[in-house]
């Protein structure tokens, strides 16, 4: 099977779409998905889920375009969802509410009430403060809630740290000793409906031994709550599941570490009778996506060569919030040699970068490149920076392309303000 991305005659393809013949047609930077790809990865989560009792939920942080959403939704997925404007996009696309998660630090009152209204599969309380606020809703609503806590089990998912959210340190979860007693509070309010135990320790992982850890925390957890006389029918594993950011499309290698890492993580937590949620985002979307971008400068000082493009850190803010690596690739492979580059946008700010001292081709001024990895995270964390309008999307199935998201002109963001 011919990968989604792929090189032909020297010319790089999304499916059956020449990517350089369309970047002559449409304006750059641009944002464009593979239908096959996303499709494949959710096939994928399905399939390691075969025999289990298993609810595989998208979170929808990573990116909430529509389209891309009801995608997901033909594909079984549920949608795991961080606030109440996450879960008003899940219904909207139809995403069955017996299918929907909700975590989130910081809920409000309001959110927390139309989860509540809406049925959910279940609210995962992230405080102490806000298990009080959910008991108290639905004592004043008379409305049994379907809870589950978040614990935190301070371990350590070896990623970059401001994607690290198990450990002690991180503001996610309760801590194990007091998630134990608000579970034995939990047991006895009537209007509490304790059913699952929650954790998630991080993103972009790409081991397993972080996700063995965390099956023998939750193991050991459930049945000592077990033992207490606090029913636990479902665990949720939260997600954190990493991609392949080194995939040039030049190798037959995997874009993604799903066939890798959950079949240990569901293998450690199986038994009869527990549902095994599990909330992917980036490893559903991330390698589904790339962004294209046209070279506008060759730049050299006495200690750098720049490549300057039209896209930038307002388009993806990964490489500059994280430090994160994506791949770099020419979308005409037909150089020869290569040099070492910062590869940077317009955005007036240092910090610019989409990549650092990378050997690349000399692409000329007028010439594209792919930033790799880039389906989660980008779009969503985009932002109008230096009054950059948020740019187009486009979806490929086989030979035919879409528009699913119109890019922004200067006029449409003058129209929001008002005046």
């Amino acid at each position: 099977m011919t990968p989604a991305f792929h090189y032909k005659n020297g010319r790089l393809y999304c499916e059956a779409l020449d990517l350089h013949a369309f970047s002559r047609e449409v304006e750059t930077p641009f944002y464009i998905f593979s239908k096959s790809e996303l499709e494949n990865n959710c096939r994928q989560i399905n399939e390691m889920g075969k025999g289990l009792s298993f609810l595989p939920c998208y979170a929808m942080k990573a990116n909430y375009n529509p389209t891309l959403l009801t995608i997901i939704r033909d594909m079984g997925l549920g949608a795991d969802v961080v606030s109440g404007g996450e879960l008003q996009f899940a219904l909207k696309v139809g995403f069955d509410p017996q299918k929907i998660v909700f975590a989130g630090v910081g809920k409000t009152k309001e959110e927390i009430e139309l989860a509540m209204k809406t049925g959910i599969h279940s609210l995962n309380i992230e405080s102490a403060q806000e298990f009080e606020l959910v008991a108290d809703l639905a004592g004043t609503h008379r409305q049994k809630v379907r809870i589950a806590l978040r614990v935190n089990p301070d371990i350590e998912a070896h990623t970059h740290a401001y994607i690290s959210t198990g450990k002690h340190i991180n503001k996610f979860g309760i801590p194990e000793r007091e998630a134990e007693k608000l579970y034995l509070k939990a047991a006895e309010n009537p209007w509490l409906e304790v059913a699952g135990i929650h954790i998630h320790i991080g993103s972009q992982i790409t081991t397993s031994g972080p996700f063995e850890d965390a099956s023998k925390f939750m193991r050991e957890f459930a049945e000592r709550l077990k033992k207490q006389g606090v029913p636990i029918t479902f665990l949720d594993l939260g997600g954190g599941i990493g991609i392949n950011y080194h995939n040039n499309f030049k190798k037959d290698e995997p874009t993604t570490y799903i066939k890798d890492i959950l079949p240990v993580y569901l293998e450690g937590l199986k038994s009869p009778g527990m549902e095994l949620v599990l909330e992917l985002g980036r490893a559903v979307v991330g390698s589904a996506g790339i962004l294209v971008s046209k070279v506008l400068y060759q730049k050299e000082t006495p200690q750098k060569k720049f490549l300057i493009v039209d896209g930038a850190m307002n388009n993806l803010i990964r490489p500059s919030l994280y430090q994160a690596y994506h791949e770099i690739v020419p979308l005409m492979d037909r150089y020869k040699s290569s040099q070492v580059y910062d590869v940077v946008g317009p955005v007036c700010e240092t910090g610019d970068f989409l990549a650092r001292e990378r050997s690349l081709p000399p692409i000329p001024a007028g010439e594209y490149l792919a930033v790799v990895g880039a389906g989660a995270y980008g779009q969503a964390l985009a932002s109008n920076y230096n009054l950059r309008p948020r740019i187009a999307e486009y979806l490929v199935d086989g030979e035919e392309v879409r528009t699913i998201f119109k890019q922004e002109t200067i006029e449409d963001i003058f129209n929001r303000f008002e005046r």
